[in-house]
């Protein structure tokens, strides 16, 4: 690669981390591209040169975003998969609470009103392509501890939808919901109901 095109790459990784870094914690409708093109001191015109419009730079960054976590979370279960169930579980939803910044309802609720229902299918992909996966073999390779009347794609779905609150991007909620998520993981696995 020569060097004009390495600075054409390395524009567009900057574009992509602060257009993520603004999309996920403010939202799709409160970012403007002007604001991500002022903090990165380019133009409009020059940002829009390597992503058309402000969706297709949404579409992008997210994956972005995403792709980096997932690639990391990966390489975390790989060094803590041998753990056993619960201590593995409550380590990797660690993991994504402290290292997945995002506002997740303002997320979902900008994708299901500002984009088409291909463009839906196209994030939603790309996002359970990548913790879904991690979550899906930590459940996989301990089926045998796990209720068999429940396939494991509905295991992981629900506790998917227990988790995904408590990954945000302010500290301080981050902080109280690490706090809070041995009592919820245990309440996950074990019930409330008394044996």
């Amino acid at each position: 690669m020569n060097v004009r095109d390495q600075q054409a790459e390395n524009t567009k990784n900057a574009i992509l981390q602060v257009a993520a870094k603004m999309f996920l914690s403010q939202g799709y409708q409160a970012t403007s591209t002007r604001k991500i093109a002022q903090e990165l001191n380019i133009t409009q015109p020059n940002m829009y040169h390597y992503y058309k419009n402000k969706k297709v730079l949404y579409i992008k960054a997210i994956e972005y975003s995403v792709n980096n976590f997932s690639k990391n979370l990966l390489e975390e279960y790989s060094k803590t998969k041998d753990l056993p169930f619960e201590e593995l579980l409550n380590h990797m939803s660690k993991y994504m609470i402290e290292n997945f910044r995002i506002n997740y309802f303002v997320m979902r609720n900008d994708i299901e009103n500002f984009f088409t229902v291909e463009e839906r299918t196209s994030l939603n992909n790309n996002w359970d392509g990548g913790y879904y996966k991690v979550l899906f073999n930590i459940f996989q390779s301990h089926k045998s501890e796990l209720r068999s009347d429940l396939a494991i794609p509905v295991q992981v779905g629900t506790f998917l939808t227990m988790l995904l609150p408590y990954i945000e991007y302010n500290d301080a909620k981050r902080k109280r919901n690490i706090a809070n998520l041995n009592t919820v993981i245990n309440i996950f696995i074990n019930g409330i109901k008394k044996e």
